[in-house]
């Protein structure tokens, strides 16, 4: 393997000025950043360009673009470099004995644990908690994460996933929205409402169409509706009352318990997916992690 690598890979440095020099399209900028001679940048692209055998910048008189290949190549380098960079930031920060880095959805984050870690740090004042909302994370352990919870069918190969509780949508609004809106008596009354949808963006999303045909409900929607990019989004323009919205059940818990949201009908799908509590595969979970660990399980199974 490392003989293929020092085989296949341009010289590291050379890259590196490629990815500022791609990035700014100007040598002598990237010069300035790299704290070297624009004659220094020059040498590096051409040594890039004689081991790939390709071009990688045209050279106009109005300045650089990047040829096709080259825009191919600084994608990869950019995607490389910055991972890298990502990982070597957290190996630098040196987490101290009692801080523990959590992963989870903006969503779950939002409307689940923010409601509840409180009493965990009431009872574990000296565990200093990092909260990462984002996107999915695929490896934990280069990310320096030591718990994630992600929904999906529990299939994460580089993880340990155990199943933190399962998943029913319902159909959910505003009581601001029920007091103006004409009654719901059965499940194809649905279809005369403002329905609020979500751009299916996600295998693991609900959408209208697969809810009411589960419930065998057939029949174009003729009410008003409205299409967001973001759940957050989506569930404040359901507190809003500006229609119904399709939201889990441990999601929306919270909100039905305050009287921000009801149920509009009964009507529910049970999801073969749920919120799952993954930790990486190799190594051990820190005293803290795993008293977060076991913390966030005792939690979920708490009576609704």
């Amino acid at each position: 393997m490392a003989i293929a690598l020092r085989k296949n890979l341009p010289p590291t440095n050379a890259l590196v000025v490629f990815e500022a020099a791609g990035r700014h399209m100007n040598f002598t900028r990237a010069a300035k950043e790299l704290d070297v001679t624009q004659s220094a940048v020059s040498r590096q692209i051409q040594l890039l360009e004689d081991f790939l055998g390709v071009t990688v910048f045209q050279r106009q008189s109005r300045g650089l673009s990047l040829t096709r290949e080259g825009e191919r190549l600084h994608r990869a380098v950019g995607m490389g470099l910055e991972h890298i960079a990502n990982v070597s930031s957290d190996l630098r920060r040196q987490p101290g004995p009692g801080e523990l880095t959590v992963a989870t959805s903006v969503a779950f984050a939002s409307y689940w644990l923010m409601a509840r870690i409180a009493k965990f740090r009431g009872s574990h004042p000296e565990i200093d908690i990092r909260l990462v909302a984002s996107s999915p994370v695929y490896d934990l352990a280069s990310e320096g994460i030591d718990i994630a919870v992600r929904y999906g069918a529990g299939e994460w190969p580089a993880a340990d996933a155990v199943r933190l509780f399962d998943n029913e949508i319902w159909p959910v609004c505003s009581p601001r929205y029920m007091e103006k809106s004409s009654p719901i008596t059965s499940e194809t009354d649905l279809l005369r409402h403002s329905l609020l949808h979500l751009n299916k963006f996600d295998r693991n999303w609900v959408t209208w169409d697969s809810f009411l045909e589960s419930l065998g409900v057939e029949g174009e929607q003729s009410g008003r509706g409205f299409t967001f990019d973001n759940y957050m989004v989506l569930i404040q323009s359901a507190l809003r009352g500006e229609g119904i919205a399709l939201c889990g059940r441990r999601l929306a818990e919270d909100f039905i318990e305050q009287g921000d949201l009801v149920r509009p009908i009964d009507a529910v799908q049970h999801s073969d997916r749920g919120f799952w509590l993954l930790r990486p595969k190799e190594g051990q979970l820190s005293p803290q992690a795993r008293q977060f660990y076991e913390w966030l399980l005792d939690e979920a199974r708490q009576p609704v």
